[in-house]
This record gives C-alpha cells, sequence and structure tokens, in this order.
C-alpha cells in the first residue's frame, strides 16, 4: 500500500509539472490542471491492475518530455538566465536523466546578480547545485569528471558535489574506494588530489 502511495503522488507531482503552463487557466471556479488531477483519480478506481500499471507509467514518459525540453532550452537559449533556469528545474525535480549534461556544465555560471527574491533560487554554480539536489544518481557522472579532469575549478565543484549529494563519511568512502580500484596512475593520482580536497570542505 506504501509503494502505492508513493507512486501515485508521483503521478500527480508529474501531471502538475507537465500542467504548469496552464496553472492559471480555469474552468468555471476550478483551475484545468485540479480537474485533470481529479480525472486521474477517479479513473484509477475503475482500472484493472494492467491498465493501472499502463496509466503510472506515463509518469516516466511525462518525466522524459520534460527533461527533453528543458536540455533543448540549455543547448539552444543564448540566455544565460533561461539556461539556469533549466538547469535549476533538472535538479529540482531531481531528473536524473540530466546527470551528464549537468556534468559537463558543472562550472557554468550565469553571471550577473542572482533572481530577486527572499533567496535567489540558484547561486553561481547552479549545475553543480542541481547535482547535489539529484544526490546519489550525481555520483559516477561525478567520479568519472574527478578521475579525468584537469582545470582546478571543475574539479573542486565535483568533489562538493561528492560530499554533499551524501554526507562526510559516506563521501569518503565513495572516493577511497575510487582510489583504491583505481589502476592508471594519472586518473589514481587525480583521485588521491580529490580526496585531500575533501578532507578541507567544512563537515
Amino acid at each position: 500500500m506504501g509503494y502505492w502511495i508513493k507512486t501515485f503522488s508521483a503521478v500527480v507531482l508529474v501531471v502538475i509539472m507537465a500542467g504548469c503552463d496552464v496553472m492559471n487557466t480555469r474552468k468555471g471556479d476550478v483551475k484545468v490542471i485540479e480537474q485533470e488531477i481529479m480525472e486521474l483519480m477517479r479513473r484509477l478506481d475503475t482500472l484493472d491492475e494492467r491498465s493501472r500499471m499502463m496509466l503510472l507509467s506515463q509518469a516516466d514518459e511525462q518525466r522524459d518530455e520534460l527533461l527533453g525540453i528543458l536540455l533543448k532550452h540549455i543547448g539552444t537559449s543564448e540566455s544565460k538566465n533561461v539556461q539556469a533556469a533549466a538547469i535549476y528545474l533538472i535538479g529540482r525535480h531531481h531528473l536524473s536523466g540530466g546527470v551528464h549534461e549537468l556534468v559537463q556544465r558543472i562550472d557554468f555560471s550565469p553571471g550577473g546578480q542572482p533572481m530577486r527574491g527572499p533567496e535567489p533560487l540558484w547561486e553561481q554554480y547552479p549545475a553543480m547545485e542541481a547535482l547535489i539536489n539529484i544526490g546519489l544518481p550525481s555520483i559516477p557522472a561525478t567520479l568519472e569528471l574527478l578521475a579525468t579532469e584537469t582545470i582546478n575549478l571543475r574539479r573542486y565543484l565535483a568533489v562538493k558535489v561528492i560530499r554533499y549529494a551524501t554526507d562526510a563519511e559516506i563521501a569518503k568512502f565513495i572516493l577511497e574506494r575510487a582510489w583504491k580500484n583505481e589502476s592508471e596512475p594519472a586518473r589514481k593520482a587525480n583521485l588521491q588530489d580529490a580526496l585531500v580536497s575533501l578532507n578541507k570542505l567544512p563537515r
């Protein structure tokens, strides 16, 4: 039952995300997105198990569509704020399919002043923040960057991802195991350097 509730909640969240462009459109006194959710809830009670699973599988398809749209904006928009917003949304919605794109742009900075508000939506390096928000799925690609990257800033940001996507002890364990399992000298040296940097970060 707990699994079913969590899965249903995920579907509702995806429907909300997919319908965000019509959030302010109303039919009478009820928002369009609210009607869509109500219709989804009504349908679930009338479906057999196989049909329910087919309906729930649409969640993955909708998440993939959202990721595709956001990646397109990152790759084609000339506005750094638009790119930063797309990166932020990938992290906010934990779209792990965007991890490799985020790792490539880990040192991307929109520059200028952050958006005004009680707190900025993103800081200087939104891709690093998005990778941290995604959590454990960010680790493999970030480790690969640490093993091969030569630019100090990108390496420092990658260490921060490993550290703050997990916690201090787990981050140390991940890096130590990667270092022990590595046989290529240059990669091993890079991972050793990452361990040194990790120990300098605040706990």
